[in-house]
């Protein structure tokens, strides 16, 4: 419903409600000891801040009314820009104090927002001049400036956000050699994050990330290996409990990938006992399709675009690992975001393509979580059952030729 309801905010001892006008999604309204406190806050979101930031590269309109990419050509104009961002969004947030009167812990709320979010985009934005452009970019950000947004009398979503950037910044700092030394040691990893920062909260937050990051990959086995570590280190219930809650869903897949996978496969299609009619997804429509076109073979979809460059980094892989299983009861398949994508040499080298529609896209995007990041990958066994998916399923990356080979062998 964003963004209408996509914040809450709760303080100790409070009750509250929210009903929704599906007449009307702009209207909503709030009831219990905080309703006051959302209200003034979805105020904030909708009518003063709208997280328009300046970016490493954005798309606009030319005078013929095309969309072309443009670029800060160095990362000092970029700098320059977000900080005046900044200080507009900080304007817009003195303008909803003036005009609304919030509670002070609602204030201190707000303004934690646009910072992280601000710090946030400034991480993503150098990495980008640091890794395309190749600009030493090391000075701009400095991990203190950030630390005194994470305290425990005020948690904000977004800063987990912030501390995954952080994450990324100080292991961008590193050279290959002592990145190669810290690939698969994840305690040495973790002591790494830890020196880096004086403040607990950042800290906790920070090894949260990391081993958040294995779940996300599906290693279990391997965070399991690594838990008296994070739970050493990790002591904040909120991090602690909401790690412990992935990791027994992703334990659950584990032992038994078919439940979850068919949950996803037929989340347009009612229940056991349930008798009501459901709009097929087109999305889904499509996936089942390609899984059911011939049955004992893997398949391995990338869901991806061409104006996307990690996907355009990705495909010399795709490629490679197209033309090394040829033969073996693999395909290897693209679902394309956009509808430009026919000159793309991949077509020559028996990848199936697909270019999904907005239906599609639409359908897909709840149950996969695009929005979190393309490209996206999807792993089916020969039973048509999905074995693994998301970001990190890269063909680039070895461990994912080596989950494919084992589903070939079985």
């Amino acid at each position: 419903m964003s963004p209408y309801i996509d914040h809450l905010v709760v303080c100790p001892g409070d009750s509250i409600h929210v009903e929704l006008d599906f007449a009307d999604l702009g209207k909503v309204v709030y009831s219990g000891k905080g309703a006051k406190n959302n209200e003034n806050l979805n105020d904030f979101f909708v009518r003063y801040y709208l997280k328009d930031w300046p970016g490493f590269s954005e798309w606009e309109l030319d005078s013929e009314g095309e969309p072309v990419l443009r670029k800060y050509k160095h990362a000092d104009a970029f700098v320059d820009a977000i900080k005046q961002k900044l200080e507009s969004h900080l304007a817009r947030l003195n303008e909803f104090i003036q005009d609304t009167q919030p509670s002070p812990e609602l204030i201190a709320l707000c303004r934690k927002e646009i910072e992280a979010d601000y710090y946030s985009e400034l991480i993503q934005g150098l990495l980008g001049y640091k890794d395309f452009l190749g600009e030493n970019v090391s000075a701009r950000f400095q991990v203190k400036d950030a630390e005194p947004l994470f305290s425990e009398d005020c948690m904000s979503g977004n800063l987990f956000e912030l501390s995954s950037n952080i994450a990324t910044w100080l292991f961008s700092s590193l050279d290959r050699k002592e990145v190669l030394r810290l690939a698969n040691d994840y305690a040495a990893q973790g002591d790494f994050l830890k020196q880096a920062t004086k403040n607990d909260m950042l800290r906790q937050m920070l090894i949260t990330h990391l081993y958040n990051q294995l779940l996300e990959a599906n290693e279990v086995d391997r965070f399991e290996d690594c838990f008296a570590n994070f739970n050493e280190n990790v002591t904040y219930p909120l991090l602690k409990l909401s790690t412990r809650d992935r990791y027994v869903l992703k334990k659950a897949w584990q032992e038994n990938p078919r439940a979850l996978s068919e949950a996803i496969l037929n989340a347009d299609k009612p229940r056991d006992g349930q008798a009501i009619v459901m709009k097929e997804n087109e999305g889904l429509k499509l996936l089942r399709s390609v899984i059911a076109q011939e049955e004992k073979k893997v398949v391995y979809v990338t869901i991806g675009a061409t104006w996307c460059p990690a996907s355009r980094q990705e495909l010399p892989f795709q490629q490679s690992l197209a033309a090394d299983e040829k033969g073996k009861p693999l395909r290897v398949v693209n679902f394309w975001l956009d509808s430009g994508a026919d000159d793309l040499d991949s077509i020559a080298l028996g990848i199936e393509n697909y270019h999904l529609t907005d239906a599609q896209r639409a359908g897909l995007d709840p149950i996969l979580h695009l929005g979190r990041g393309i490209p996206f990958y999807i792993l089916i066994d020969k039973e048509g059952v999905i074995v693994d998916f998301g970001e990190y399923l890269r063909p680039s990356i070895p461990e994912t030729r080596t989950k494919i080979e084992a589903y070939l062998g079985q």
